[in-house]
This record gives structure tokens, sequence and C-alpha cells, in this order.
């Protein structure tokens, strides 16, 4: 379904078919927040992408949609996130940043307030030109048009578009007094949002495993 046909199911979800209820701008605005919960939820979205290794750099600039990381590798090797904390321990020389050799480790820290991924041990000339592959989830393409479909336009995602629909009608009766009519058709919704959730991490088997974590990586040991 494209937007404007999620739009429209959302309508009915809601008992509003002329959609006079909400105006064009609620609807689409729910239908905005409701992709990129999906998005959050499921994990079943993600991309890869790859960075060019310079000689003495240590910090690179992440994809413009980067949410949170999946895997991180270079040369066919994983790199495994460590902590600030951690990496003071490891270092060999008196600042972490003059440590140079290949990456072994990755850091995205989210106090540094710009979206950089972070390696230790510098790239050396030994690694230089060759790619680092970030395979992460990622923020969907905002739907600008009617035409537009959620999750980047994946087919394999088709499949789950009702639970869009679903948590969308969601959070536009929210606008309206919560009776216990209301609150009831509520949590049908979440329920059939819950629904295609869940199925999307049995579909996706190879992430339902991971967890829902901050982007500086999962919690050190």
């Amino acid at each position: 379904m494209n937007r404007g046909e999620i739009r429209t199911l959302a309508a009915a979800f809601v008992e509003d078919p002329n959609q006079t209820k909400y105006n064009s701008t609620k609807y689409n605005d729910a239908i905005e927040k409701s992709q990129q919960q999906f998005a959050m939820d499921s994990k079943a979205l993600y991309a890869d992408s790859a960075i060019t290794m310079v000689k003495d750099q240590a910090a690179y600039s992440l994809p413009t949609d980067f949410m949170y990381e999946k895997a991180v590798s270079l040369n066919g090797l994983g790199l495994e996130p460590i902590s600030r904390a951690t990496l003071d321990f490891y270092r060999t020389s008196e600042r972490w940043d003059d440590d140079a050799g290949t990456p072994k480790y990755y850091i995205i820290d989210p106090k540094e307030a710009s979206k950089t991924i972070t390696l230790f041990p510098i790239p050396n000339s030994t690694d230089a030109g060759t790619s680092l592959v970030l395979t992460y989830y990622p923020y969907p393409a905002a739907m600008t048009a009617d035409s537009d479909i959620p999750l980047n336009s994946s087919a394999l995602m088709l499949q789950f578009h009702i639970g869009i629909a679903a948590y969308a009608s969601w959070l536009l009766l929210m606008y309206l007094q919560q009776s216990p009519e209301i609150v009831q058709k509520r949590n049908e919704l979440l329920k059939t949002y819950t629904d295609k959730i869940n199925d999307a991490i049995q579909t996706f088997g190879d992430t339902k495993s991971e967890q829902l974590r901050m982007k500086g990586g999962r919690y050190w040991k």
C-alpha cells in the first residue's frame, strides 16, 4: 500500500470513511510516526554502507539515515563495540588516539552529538583504502506524497503495512476523549500492530535476538 491507501485504511479503522474527523495533516503525520515506530520496533529494515578507511583518521561520518548499528566489519572481520572507559584500559600509548593499527573496536558515542563512528586503533597505512562495512538500522525515508510507499518502498515490508495503518489509527484516537469504547478500540488496534511486529521479527529471524540498544553499542561486560 502507498501512503494514500494506508490513510484510507486508517480512516476506516477510526470510523472516518470521508476523512473529515481528522485533516490530512494529522493523518499523514500519524502514518509517518507509525512507519518510524515500526522500523524501530521490528528491526526488520536494515541497510549496508561501505566507508573507506583513511590513514591516521579515527572518526568517520555515519549515513544520514542512521538509527543504530547492527554490525560493523573490516576486511570480513567483525569489530566489537567498546566504551571509552574500556578503551582507556586497552590503549598502549599515553593517549588512546595515538594508537595506530588495524581497527578492532568502534565507538558510536551519543554524547558527541554528532553522527560519527570512531575506530580503535586508528587505521594505519596497511588498512588505508579498505572498506569498513556498516550494517545498520535506518530511519525510513519520509513520505511526502500519497504515492510514496512506507519503509523505503521495500517489497518485503508490504505484508506489514496493515500494522502501520493500525498504529497510525491508535495515534489518531488519542485526540478523542478516552471513553471505554475508545480505549477498547485502541487496545484492539495496538494488538493488530503488535501482531505485525511479531510477524516481522519471526520472518526476519536473523534480527529477532538482537536487543534494542543505544548507539554506543551493547552493554560492555
